[in-house]
């Protein structure tokens, strides 16, 4: 009976360590609720909450089709209709990209060479003035977040960068190479 007891207190000790880190982690970034009477709340990491606002875009979603690139994105790739939308819900959240570039004279797109160097990459919002070293995600609220990491002025040793994608190209102004 005494080792039934202990497995099955091992039993709840691991079940409930689970739950705790799932929580733990679920509860790392906000989180969308359902209310019962329909509406919905925003539950942030510190446990405070706020009515969901959402996102409201003064832009038409519904005249984005395939290869309908809007004139304020840049355009010179074939892309799909949710291609179009992520980028331009970013565009009108102010998120922009600026593409690698080489720094050393032997750098160019394709020259694996280790030897060369080329300035980072990088996201920048022109509404918030925040970086990203990675592509700002979408988030339970709508809003797209980066990493808060600036790699502007920055360079790396190394070969050429990996192509960019296609959102990377859409929200750029210029340089770079084509995505596949």
């Amino acid at each position: 009976m005494k080792k039934q007891n202990k497995r099955m207190s091992w039993l709840v000790l691991m079940t409930l360590a689970f739950i705790f880190s799932f929580q733990q982690q679920a509860l790392a970034q906000d989180q969308v609720v359902s209310l019962a009477n329909g509406r919905k709340i925003v539950v942030h990491p510190n446990k405070t909450w706020e009515y969901f606002k959402g996102v409201s875009y003064d832009f038409d979603f519904s005249k984005l089709g395939n290869n309908q690139i809007p004139n304020f994105l840049r355009s010179g790739v074939s892309v799909d209709k949710q291609t179009l939308v992520v980028a331009v819900k970013m565009y009108l959240q102010g998120w922009r990209y600026t593409m690698p570039s080489p720094k050393s004279s032997q750098a160019y797109w394709g020259n694996h060479d280790g030897r060369t160097t080329w300035w980072k990459g990088y996201w920048y919002n022109n509404k918030t003035g925040k970086y990203s070293r990675q592509r700002p995600m979408e988030q339970s609220d709508g809003y797209f977040y980066g990493d808060q990491q600036n790699d502007k002025d920055y360079w790396r040793n190394g070969g050429s960068p990996s192509r960019p994608s296609k959102i990377d190209w859409l929200l750029s102004s210029s340089g770079g190479t084509k995505p596949n």
